[in-house]
């Protein structure tokens, strides 16, 4: 590396910046960029935790950047919200008339007013303080109330609307804005004598290890860290270990954490003011056993990650159930969420668990469809089994793929076991076209007096579509180097038009296709229609709940052959050829069952 390059830390708050930010450092070949994605805490947490790392400058934007600036003693470069970044998401928005909102932090407000004034936009803006994030959640709350067409935020108050179900458009930064940016960095590089002599330190402290360093003050605060930032739950496993280690000057423990394990040694570390707590981790991987295969174990904050990247959270649908959930959650009662595949099943198990009486506890999610005969047996019978614990949420999904024995011995265990007294138990099941719950699911529901929640179909409700693309498009946006800013009207008529026979699993996956793919910044009526083709011949079982239409295994072996001759024939667009090559048989055996 060359001496005079400039040490660069990045903090972008989300992927499609991280991207922009690294194509865009190309053209700076004097700065030696080092990136992350992180917004607010966790971003401020990044920059802490690489604070060793001898930078010379960090970039962000909005709050990201002020926060870091107030905690940082290198300097921080804030890339601004220019008119442009606000223009881009006006036309994403579609603002054609109506009032607007815009919500961020005090220094990106003049530069809405400005263009508000100067485009004659009907345009009220709310600024925000980090140090009253209630009143923020009220600003928004406010809002919603009101008649406005568009709602604009930044970064934090995005994220914030999302997990109150409110729509918004996130106004994402321009390769302008960060290559003014970059020219900051250049112009503000200096060297500081101070972390000079802290590195020295930190070189002192961590000599010799081989293993990862995370170094606590007394009161918890974390001083230094060489975990990547995605470890920050591990952080907080070590922090609580805090107290007990100040009580010896030397500790050695075991711990594991998302099927990693970790050991661990402790050290008190003196210092000329205070005693810090030294921890060196080495890690390797805790593979998951054979007899628990298809069970796997959450904690709130896993899913709330899940939950709010899925389209209920930033596309709002989960507001057409909020009600229903939160009458469902003022009982234990156990819990039937029914629809078609892609409906979104498994995203309102997270919220019934995120908002439910047992989310300081686990979510153990067992899905039916990949248990073997090992992970079967652990779940009836292992004295470890999570029916044998308390005050968890349990999540079965896909329990139509279970054989009619299996249905009837789960359900014996969760009565004889009184799991559901003990815990929350929520079930979901698949169910076809006009059906409201399957065969499965109806047992499940008649012998625990279950509740029952169930999803519409993405193709009753063809009208919601636009807004939908417009909010799934800003999401994937976040993930992209360059921006999707709209949808021809033909291309719009073409989505709302389409069966969707896989629901919002298929509708974000379709349209994340078209943005990969698309050779422009809109998409084209000619472009929508090559993916859905595409679409209308491929059997998509993506999603978690697995096939939309499991097959009845209890019936005759004559009975489940021809109904799998017919269904491949059917995913095969009608070719019989074809579906009889798949099939590893003749033409005329597949005509033959076929007519049985």
């Amino acid at each position: 590396m060359e001496e005079n390059r400039v040490r660069v830390l990045g903090i972008a708050p989300y992927e499609g910046m991280r991207l922009l930010m690294t194509n865009l450092a190309e053209e700076f070949p004097q700065i030696e960029l080092t990136l992350f994605v992180g917004d607010m805490e966790r971003g401020l947490k990044i920059a802490q935790n690489n604070f060793s790392g001898g930078f010379d400058v960090v970039i962000s934007r909005g709050g990201t950047a002020q926060m870091l600036r107030k905690n940082l003693t290198i300097p921080v470069v804030e890339i601004e919200i220019t008119m442009y970044d606000i223009l881009c998401a006006l036309k994403l928005a579609g603002l054609n008339a109506g009032r607007a909102a815009f919500i961020s932090q005090a220094q990106a407000k003049d530069t809405m007013d400005m263009l508000g004034d100067v485009l004659d936009y009907d345009v009220d803006s709310f600024i925000y303080s980090m140090e009253d994030l209630g009143g923020l959640e009220d600003t928004l709350e406010a809002v919603r109330s009101q008649d406005y067409a568009v709602i604009l935020c930044d970064v934090f108050a995005n994220t914030t609307a999302n997990r109150l179900g409110i729509k918004t458009f996130l106004i994402t930064s321009s390769a302008d804005s960060i290559r003014q940016a970059y020219r900051s960095a250049l112009l503000l590089w200096s060297s500081l004598d101070q972390m000079k002599r802290e590195n020295g330190f930190f070189r002192q402290l961590i000599s010799g290890q081989s293993s990862d360093t995370v170094v606590f003050r007394s009161n918890g605060e974390l001083f230094l860290s060489t975990l990547e930032e995605t470890t920050s739950e591990l952080s907080e496993l070590l922090r609580q270990e805090i107290p007990e280690s100040l009580q010896h000057s030397r500790r050695r423990i075991t711990r594991t954490l998302n099927g990693m394990l970790y050991s661990i040694q402790i050290q008190l570390v003196p210092s000329d003011q205070e005693t810090f707590a030294a921890f060196y981790v080495t890690a390797r991987k805790n593979p998951l056993p054979a007899n628990q295969t298809g069970i796997r174990f959450f904690s709130r904050a896993e899913a709330e990650k899940m939950f709010y990247d899925s389209i209920f959270s930033y596309g709002g649908m989960i507001a057409d159930y909020q009600d229903q959930i939160t009458r469902t959650n003022q009982s234990q009662s156990p819990v039937v969420i029914s629809g078609e595949d892609g409906t979104g099943k498994k995203s309102i198990a997270q919220i019934l668990y995120i908002q439910g009486a047992y989310s300081s506890n686990t979510l153990v999610s067992v899905n039916c469809s990949q248990l073997n005969e090992k992970s079967w047996a652990f779940l009836l019978e292992h004295v470890d089994s999570p029916l044998s614990d308390s005050r968890n949420t349990i999540y079965f999904s896909n329990i139509d793929m279970l054989s009619r024995e299996q249905l009837h011995r789960l359900l014996a265990a969760l009565e004889d076991m009184d799991v559901c007294r003990r815990n929350r138990v929520i079930i979901s099941c698949v169910c076809q076209p006009g059906e409201n719950m399957s065969r499965a699911g109806a047992m499940f529901a008649d012998k625990l007096c279950c509740l029952s929640i169930f999803l519409k179909p993405l193709r009753s409700e063809p009208e919601r579509i636009p807004a939908l693309v417009n909010l799934t498009l800003n999401h994937i946006n976040m993930g992209l180097s360059r921006q999707i800013i709209g949808v021809e009207p033909e291309a719009m008529a073409m989505l709302q038009s389409f069966s969707w026979p896989h629901n919002f699993t298929q509708f974000r996956r379709a349209l994340q296709s078209m943005a990969a793919s698309s050779p422009e910044n809109v998409f084209t009526a000619a472009h929508v229609n090559q993916v859905l083709r595409k679409e209308r011949h491929v059997a998509s079982f993506t999603s978690a709940e697995e096939a939309a239409f499991p097959l009845d295994l209890n019936r005759t072996l004559d009975e489940i052959t021809r109904d799998i001759a017919r269904r491949v024939t059917e995913e095969s667009g009608g070719n019989q050829t074809l579906a009889a090559k798949r099939l590893g048989i003749s033409r005329t055996t597949l005509w033959r069952l076929m007519k049985e």
